[in-house]
């Protein structure tokens, strides 16, 4: 199953809230969000608003792929039904073959996610007691939220 969080992302204005893979295999230098083409498609955001981009070839388990990034173009939180987490400057990871929001294991320490059981998707944050644990988020659908409004 994996663990997955709720999260909202916010590039160019526009918000969206949606199911994020926590894959500490993602491993970053910086904070990064791997998103679907179809996602900037549903927020009707042109690649080229975005800024300047650079082309980084990352390993994945079907071989390396190349994808466009662009530097701290976006921001990131975890939106849990009673908390969520501060916001956190991320590059922008844009994929046209991944089907949901993947967060590096920089951005999954920034967000303060402790990742309990791996494979049952239990997790909490770093702040709550240690007895609090969190089922896997399971939104399937994007949620848009029109900044300011």
């Amino acid at each position: 199953m994996g663990v997955r969080v709720r999260i909202r992302i916010e590039i160019l204005n526009k918000s969206i809230d949606v199911s994020a893979l926590v894959n500490s295999g993602f491993e970053t230098d910086s904070p990064q969000i791997i998103v679907p083409m179809k996602l900037l498609t549903k927020l009707n955001i042109e690649l080229d608003k975005l800024g300047r981009h650079v082309t980084f070839e990352y390993d994945t388990a079907g071989g390396p792929i190349g994808m466009r990034v662009y530097p701290s173009s976006c921001r990131v939180r975890v939106v849990e039904k009673d908390k969520k987490s501060n916001w956190v400057k991320s590059d922008l990871v844009i994929s046209g073959i991944e089907r949901e929001a993947i967060i590096s294991d920089a951005l999954i320490e920034e967000l303060k996610i402790i990742i309990l059981s791996p494979r049952r998707g239990f997790w909490r944050f770093a702040d709550d007691p240690y007895e609090k644990i969190i089922p896997p988020e399971t939104i399937r659908r994007y949620k848009l939220n029109m900044m300011g409004k």
